[in-house]
């Protein structure tokens, strides 16, 4: 009797063990599905969410350091050292890295709802109002000058100068954009 109730206690626990491990497994099949049909933009509205600090690079090889606080259809915000508003556009970003220290599970799946679905040009038009000085940084030349106007595909900036000058600039060749007035 005792040899039998060895016996029904080494196959409860193989049968645990069994089904540990297949629930790893099952486990780990989820996530890989969830990663393999991760878009870039749910990952960033995943970091959003964490509130950590990031560095953002930028396909032209810039580096931008600070906390992203929200994702567009076409671009997250990044808020910089002393308070600094910062668009960059996603077409621009190579990768993102969180701060060290700050790594955490792996996950690229962390967000499912897409993100918001206002555009670049959309948050443009809206501070046009506020005429605001801005930073304009395209792949390789960048601007400095009031936001006047935003249409479809351009915007337009006033340059400083005697006389002042009025440009217009591709907003498809925007990479990134800064607050100068903000923080």
């Amino acid at each position: 009797m005792a040899g039998d109730l060895d016996d029904l206690e080494a196959w409860a626990a193989e049968a645990r063990a069994r089904e540990a491990a297949e629930s790893r497994a099952r486990e780990r099949w989820l996530r890989t599905q969830a990663e393999e049909g991760a878009q870039f933009a749910s990952v960033l509205a995943g970091l959003v969410e964490r509130a950590g600090p990031v560095t953002l690079t930028t396909t032209a090889g810039r580096h931008l350091s600070g906390q992203l606080t929200s994702v567009g259809e076409d671009f997250v915000s990044l808020t910089l050292g002393g308070g600094r508003r910062t668009l960059v556009a996603l077409a621009a970003l190579a990768w993102v890295r969180e701060a060290p220290g700050r790594r955490g599970e792996a996950s690229l799946a962390e967000r499912s709802d897409p993100p918001e679905s206002a555009t670049l040009a959309d948050v443009l038009a809206q501070a046009v109002a506020y005429r605001p000085r801005v930073a304009v940084q395209t792949d390789r030349a960048a601007v400095t000058g009031e936001l006047r106007a935003v249409g479809v595909d351009v915007l337009a900036l006033e340059t400083a100068g005697d006389p002042p000058a009025m440009l217009s600039v591709r907003l498809r060749s925007v990479y990134e954009i800064s607050f100068l007035d903000s923080g």
